[in-house]
């Protein structure tokens, strides 16, 4: 099942869990910026699948506590099921997201009618690339910690 017109997640998310709940898939059209470049809005369409088995670097779906729904990568779970994410145009890191909270995996990625090989070398570059932004992001916060406890 697909959808490409324009309407509110939310209203259509009973009708996506439903599916993917009992085992198929859905597929939509994102239209936000934060996973660009790899996924272009209201252009390349996503098939969602359940999220049963997570793990680093899948993008998923989850719904924020304000109830907006978001479309990031997985960069970790901690011991206490809490997830940070990464949009991949952002700039911060979004931590404290309940796994609870994650509803859907992103399976493939249709772009210009073909689907993205998350295992080739091409999108493997692309992740190393990605995770060095979250490196940079990342270390001026850590030199904040560093400096806080020298001069306590």
């Amino acid at each position: 099942m697909y959808l490409k017109n324009k309407q509110e997640l939310k209203d259509i998310w009973p009708l996506i869990n439903e599916v993917i709940s009992s085992g198929g898939e859905f597929q939509i059209y994102p239209n936000g910026v934060s996973m660009l470049p790899l996924i272009r809005p209201s252009v390349d369409m996503v098939t969602l699948v359940s999220p049963k088995e997570l793990q680093k670097n899948d993008i998923v779906l989850y719904q924020r506590a304000s109830g907006q729904f978001v479309l990031h990568r997985l960069i970790k779970v901690d011991k206490k099921g809490n997830c940070t994410m990464f949009g991949d145009n952002q700039k911060a890191l979004e931590r404290g997201i309940p796994l609870d909270n994650v509803l859907a995996k992103v399976k493939s990625i249709q772009r210009d009618g073909e689907t993205v090989d998350f295992s080739s070398k091409k999108y493997k570059k692309y992740l190393r690339r990605i995770h060095r932004r979250i490196n940079f992001y990342r270390f001026p916060v850590l030199l904040s910690k560093i400096k806080h406890k020298i001069f306590k």
